[in-house]
C-alpha cells in the first residue's frame, strides 16, 4: 500500500504525533492512517500455515504467513543510509526501524518518529540510530538492560532516550553520526592531498632548471671538493703504507744478511791453535751467540746456503791427510 503524503494537521489530535486520545490513528492527517495500528500484535491462526511457527511451506519454499504471522506483512522498506525528510519519509523510515529492530517495536512508529524526529533532521539516518542505540561515540559497547518485544511502550521509550544521551553536544543537540565523521575526515584528506599534489605541480613549473640552479651548482661544487679530498686522503694512506712496507722490507734484509754472515763464519774451519792472547770459543759459547742473534726474518734460502756450506767444508776436512 502506498503511503500518502502529510496532509495538513486537522486540529482533533495531537499534532506531532496525528493520534487521538485514544492512542489510535488520525483518520483525517496520519498519513498511515488506513494501516493496522499494531501490526506486529499476536493475531488468531488462519489454518493454511504451521500453527506452531505461523510458516507457509510448499514448493515455492517457506515464507512468514501474511494472515497471522506477525512479521508476515512488512512495511513500505525505507533506505537504512538515506536521511529521511519531512513528516511522511521519516514516518515510513521508523515503521521499517520497528519491523528490523524488535526492540523499538514496542514503541510504534508514530510515537518513534517524535523521539527521533530531531536526530533526522541533523542528517542521521536509520542505520546511524541503530549504531548509537548500542555504541557510545569513543566505539564502546553501552552497556545496560535492553528492553524486549513486549516490554511496556514507556520502558522502550526511556531506553531510547537513555541511549541516545550521550550522542548530544554541550547544546543539547546531537553530534554528527558516526558515518559523517568518517566521512568528513576522508575528505579532509583527500582535500590535503590534493592540495599538496597542486603545490608540488605549481612548484614544478615554476622551478629553476639544475643547469640554471645557483643551489644546484653549489651542490655539485661541494661535492667535486669533497671527492678531492677524499682522493688525496687515499693517496696519503697508499704513500704511508708502500713507506711502512720498504721499511720493513730493508729490516728484514738486513736481519737475512746477518744471519747470512755468521752462519758462513760458523761453517769455516777453525785454526787448531788460536792465536796468541785469544781464547777459542766452545761450543756452548757458539750456540748461545746464534741463539741471542735476531732470528725475526730468516729465509729459508739463507739457511740451506749455510747448511750446504758446512756440509762442503766438513768434506774437505775429510780429504786433507
Amino acid at each position: 500500500m502506498p503511503v500518502e503524503d502529510a496532509r495538513r494537521w486537522c486540529g482533533d489530535c495531537h499534532r506531532r504525533t496525528r493520534l487521538t486520545a485514544d492512542g489510535r490513528r488520525c483518520q483525517r492527517c496520519n498519513p498511515l492512517a488506513g494501516r493496522d495500528d499494531d501490526p506486529y500484535r499476536r493475531r488468531a491462526w488462519c489454518g493454511r500455515c504451521d500453527k506452531r511457527d505461523r510458516m507457509i511451506r510448499d514448493t515455492d519454499g517457506m515464507r512468514k504467513c501474511r494472515a497471522c504471522h506477525p512479521l508476515g506483512r512488512p512495511p513500505t522498506q525505507w533506505p537504512m543510509h538515506d536521511v529521511p525528510d519531512g513528516y511522511t519519509e521519516q514516518l515510513v523510515a521508523c515503521e521499517w526501524l520497528c519491523y528490523v529492530s524488535p526492540t523499538l517495536r514496542r514503541a510504534g512508529s508514530d510515537r518513534l518518529r517524535v523521539l527521533l524526529q530531531m536526530w533526522f533532521e541533523a542528517g542521521w539516518t536509520p542505520r546511524d540510530v541503530l549504531y548509537a542505540l548500542d555504541h557510545m561515540p569513543t566505539g564502546e559497547i553501552q552497556l545496560g538492560e535492553i528492553p524486549t518485544a513486549t516490554a511496556d511502550p514507556k520502558a522502550t521509550e526511556a531506553y531510547l532516550k537513555r541511549r541516545l544521551r550521550s550522542w548530544l553536544d554541550g547544546d543539547d543537540g546531537p553530534i554528527p553520526p558516526v558515518n559523517r565523521q568518517i566521512a568528513d575526515n576522508r575528505r579532509k584528506v583527500v582535500a590535503a592531498q590534493e592540495a599538496a599534489r597542486e603545490e608540488w605541480l605549481r612548484r614544478t613549473r615554476v622551478a629553476v632548471p639544475p643547469a640554471l640552479s645557483r643551489g644546484a651548482a653549489m651542490a655539485r661544487q661541494v661535492a667535486r671538493d669533497a671527492a678531492e679530498r677524499n682522493r688525496r686522503r687515499r693517496r696519503a694512506a697508499d704513500d704511508r703504507e708502500l713507506l711502512r712496507r720498504g721499511e720493513e722490507l730493508a729490516a728484514g734484509q738486513e736481519v737475512a744478511a746477518r744471519w747470512k754472515d755468521l752462519l758462513t763464519r760458523e761453517a769455516q774451519p777453525h785454526a787448531d791453535e788460536p792465536p796468541p792472547g785469544v781464547v777459542p770459543p766452545t761450543k756452548d759459547d757458539r750456540l748461545r751467540a746464534a741463539l741471542s742473534a735476531p732470528t725475526q726474518m730468516i729465509s729459508l734460502s739463507t739457511i740451506g746456503e749455510s747448511i750446504r756450506a758446512r756440509q762442503a767444508s766438513t768434506r774437505n776436512n775429510r780429504r786433507t791427510p
